[in-house]
């Protein structure tokens, strides 16, 4: 290669980056300005004009677009990008049946390809073939088990064929995965927040069933006891606040207990309870605070602000917002205290270490010399 075609190559690589830059900042009129610069002379042809394309695609010239994929289908050595971009081109124009051959095309040159396998799944749940589809999900997944939208997908297509355990360890997958995925989960597939207090308040009250719903700030406990069996509603109220007020449910600041026995069909007792009821006012920790400020003030100052904030808060009625706050003074001043013992350490540290490196060398003793002549 002469020296004026080497400048060209560099030239063409130097366009194709900054094309690149261009179109991440969304600046598609300039990156295809750029990318075209790079066409003549760039090593790797295909991927300039699918990057083009894609600007293309993004200012809704689609018939450039279409132009720039068919171009680099036709020039790359492994064109399974291009096939795949001009799939998601015709799916986004509707044309159904040329996206999916495109995508099918893209899987015949790169078989490890997740995200065509995604996309033909796609297709065919949408024309309800859903066994073909949950084999292209399965390939997707086991290609990259990190696609939360696939097994949101492949959820959604176990529903239709009659797995609904399995859909719903998909949803649950897929909420993992990504959170923002949890509207569009079925309802019943959602995560339960109340079950932890469910299964906690039916341990302690067996044989009694027991159920809860939430309404607004109310905790609604629903007990069924069989004929026969003994239960107190006097003193249960005291037993289950001793049981929910370590789980601080700052979004809870009632509940109503509810009791039904045998079949019948109306509660025997209904009545509502202050959660937080004569629970008193958590230590503001002031003196251990001032400590901290002394101590270590950047962590010093945030523990007199939560010190001043667990009064505040007792009296509006947040008894677990004072409880969380009268901890955080504790720790944070647990904190500081650590961190100035640290920072004192180190200057001593410090002075140990030049002791030791200051201190003289022991002297080398050498072995004397043996006058060979003075033995014999």
């Amino acid at each position: 290669m002469d020296k004026q075609s080497w400048y060209a190559r560099q030239r063409a690589r130097l366009a194709y980056r900054r094309g690149c830059t261009l179109a991440r900042q969304d600046n598609h009129q300039s990156a295809i300005a750029t990318l075209s610069k790079a066409l003549s002379h760039h090593p790797d042809v295909a991927a300039v004009y699918i990057t083009r394309g894609l600007s293309y695609r993004a200012l809704d010239q689609l018939d450039n677009a279409q132009q720039d994929f068919i171009a680099a289908i036709e020039c790359a050595e492994n064109p399974a990008v291009a096939y795949f971009e001009y799939g998601q081109l015709a799916y986004a124009q509707g044309n159904m049946a040329n996206a999916l051959s495109n995508w099918q095309q893209a899987i015949a040159v790169n078989p490890n390809y997740a995200r065509a396998h995604y996309q033909v799944g796609v297709i065919q749940s949408q024309v309800e073939d859903f066994d073909a589809a949950l084999v292209s999900f399965n390939r997707a997944l086991e290609l990259n088990p990190n696609a939360a939208e696939a097994y949101l997908r492949r959820g959604n297509v176990r529903q239709q064929l009659s797995d609904m355990e399995g859909a719903i360890s998909d949803w649950q997958l897929a909420v993992l995965n990504d959170p923002s995925l949890t509207e569009l989960v079925p309802p019943p597939a959602k995560p339960d927040g109340l079950a932890p207090i469910r299964d906690l308040l039916q341990d302690a009250l067996q044989p009694v069933e027991v159920d809860v719903k939430q309404r607004g700030k109310n905790l609604e406990i629903f007990l069924k006891r069989q004929v026969g069996e003994g239960i107190s509603y006097f003193s249960l109220p005291n037993q289950i606040r001793d049981l929910l007020l370590p789980l601080e449910l700052s979004e809870i600041t009632e509940f109503t207990l509810i009791g039904y026995v045998g079949k019948v069909r109306g509660p025997e007792w209904e009545k509502t309870y202050d959660l937080y009821k004569d629970q008193p006012c958590p230590p503001s920790h002031w003196s251990t605070a001032l400590a901290a400020l002394i101590t270590f003030p950047p962590l010093g100052v945030t523990a007199l602000l939560y010190a001043w904030q667990v009064r505040q808060f007792y009296r509006q009625g947040q008894y677990p917002d004072a409880r969380r706050a009268s901890k955080a003074v504790r720790q944070l001043s647990l904190v500081g205290t650590g961190a100035m013992c640290l920072l004192a350490s180190l200057p001593l540290g410090y002075t140990a270490i030049k002791a030791i490196q200051n201190e003289p060398a022991p002297p080398v003793r050498t072995a004397r010399a043996i006058d060979y002549d003075v033995i014999q």
